[in-house]
């Protein structure tokens, strides 16, 4: 939610059939007030897409997203990033430790890399956040 405000969206984005603002509205003139990492790419302006893609502090991320297209099950990844109740180890996809706009307050768990590799191909940023995180909880490093 914060990162949603940080980019101006309302509450529309909820919705199941919402369009990100990005592919309507938005002028470049907005994009000043928003942190660097949330700012939108050409394919988030060009690509049709849901809002929820345009809340990752990881623009590589977001690209992978819409350049796959309607290739990848959107309900499947979305559960994996942010829901616990249906997970044995009740461990979300994504954690993030700090200020969601910085990038180095994320981390991937490894089952969520195992399973969505071409999500995250490319995220230098992400994978020296991991393993940071790691780090500090004594694990060892992992590679993407």
């Amino acid at each position: 939610m914060s990162n949603n405000k940080h980019l101006g969206f309302g509450l529309e984005w909820l919705d199941f059939e919402a369009i990100s603002p990005f592919n309507m509205s938005f002028s470049p003139r907005s994009y000043e007030s928003m942190p660097v990492n949330l700012r939108p790419t050409r394919l988030q302006r060009t690509v049709e897409h849901h809002p929820w893609i345009d809340l990752f502090p990881f623009p590589r991320l977001r690209d992978n997203l819409l350049l796959q297209g309607p290739e990848y099950d959107d309900t499947d990844i979305c559960h994996d990033v942010v829901e616990i109740f249906d997970r044995p180890s009740e461990k979300t996809g994504l954690i993030v430790w700090g200020e969601p706009w910085i990038p180095y307050s994320w981390e991937v768990s490894a089952d969520f890399l195992e399973k969505w590799v071409w999500v995250v191909k490319g995220c230098d940023e992400l994978l020296q956040s991991t393993n940071y995180w790691r780090s500090r909880r004594g694990e060892p490093s992992i590679h993407f």
